[in-house]
């Protein structure tokens, strides 16, 4: 095997060296000889030269040291004198009993190199035996470790997907919600001003005493910060009335019969055949509403609400009622 040329599993050790030297002390001077030895493997030697083992920290770093060193002047004379023989079984032993794996299969991958370079072909099969051993305990763990890792990545991806679409679902919400509050806030002083006349009209008229307490709140929570929390909560109340309570809605149809000759009484005398639903929306219209205000009673966006009144006025004007000019300019108003 030549040396020159980059080891079966040069690829392998860079990657795992890291890991294994990350978590300890390693001398710079091995990891600079480290880098140029493939290249320059005299520089590695005459960076090596200047280190002292015998200062070296650890055993480990001593025979990392050992097998620079031997690699180094074989890489640079192609032989090895003894010292440096001997170097390289000292590295041998110790990677072969204390690992890291990656070092092991190096150290008896040189050995088996340089074993048969020198002609002993026997002791180089062994060694090389040895080293692809360790190679393949190497690819095994780095299989499970590449499961392992594409596990993990997936249990991640999975946790930033649904943690991505909890936030999506969130704002949403919180949009909607925001939208919700705008429009009954929206509402709130239509129905405060519209509502305030009816009673003012009709002073004894009933189902809408929550007027009262809407009055209220603005009064006593004007420009603080409670006040659209407490107003939202008294408009959802009349909303509620308008919307679901026929008695309001009767005191409610009743007050503009008395401001329009009737007008309610002769439009449903007309069209006996219309839906609840379009008698509201009639009566909303005519009673001075808003299109917000409308949708947020007839709970239905304002296009709806805009295409039915439209409808309404189609179908009127088509009647032959001798009172649709009177049914028309009430919704004018």
């Amino acid at each position: 095997m030549h040396v020159g040329n980059p080891m079966k599993f040069r690829l392998a050790y860079l990657l795992l060296l890291f890991f294994a030297f990350s978590c300890g002390r390693v001398n710079p001077a091995l990891r600079q000889a480290e880098r140029v030895i493939e290249d320059h493997p005299d520089s590695a030697l005459y960076i090596l030269d200047g280190v002292s083992r015998v200062d070296l920290a650890s055993e480990r770093e001593k025979a990392e040291y050992d097998f620079l060193s031997a690699e180094a002047f074989y890489r640079t004379y192609y032989f090895l004198d003894d010292a440096s023989e001997a170097a390289l079984e000292r590295a041998c032993l110790y990677f072969e009993a204390n690992g890291p794996a990656v070092e092991r299969m190096r150290a008896w991958e040189l050995m088996g190199t340089i074993q048969t370079a020198v002609g002993r072909y026997g002791s180089g099969m062994v060694s090389f035996r040895k080293a692809g051993a360790v190679a393949r305990d190497i690819e095994r763990s780095r299989s499970r470790m590449g499961m392992l890792a594409l596990l993990v990545a997936g249990v991640l991806a999975t946790l930033v997907l649904y943690f991505w679409a909890r936030k999506i679902q969130t704002e949403r919400l919180l949009a909607e919600k925001q939208a919700e509050n705008e429009r009954y806030l929206s509402a709130a002083e239509d129905l405060q001003s519209r509502l305030s006349a009816l009673k003012a009209d009709r002073p004894r008229m009933g189902g809408i005493d929550t007027l009262d307490r809407l009055c209220e709140q603005y009064y006593v929570f004007e420009g603080t910060s409670n006040l659209q929390p407490r107003i939202l909560n008294e408009v959802k109340a009349i909303v509620e009335g308008l919307r679901n309570d026929t008695k309001v809605q009767k005191n409610l149809e009743q007050a503009l019969d008395e401001r329009a000759g009737g007008v309610m009484k002769r439009l449903r005398a007309a069209f006996p055949k219309w839906k609840d639903e379009d008698f509201l929306l009639y009566l909303f219209t005519a009673s001075g509403f808003s299109a917000t205000t409308i949708s947020t009673l007839l709970e239905k966006d304002k296009p709806y609400v805009y295409n039915r009144l439209y409808r309404l006025k189609e179908r009127i004007k088509a009647s032959s009622s001798p009172d649709s000019e009177d049914f028309l300019a009430c919704l004018e108003k």
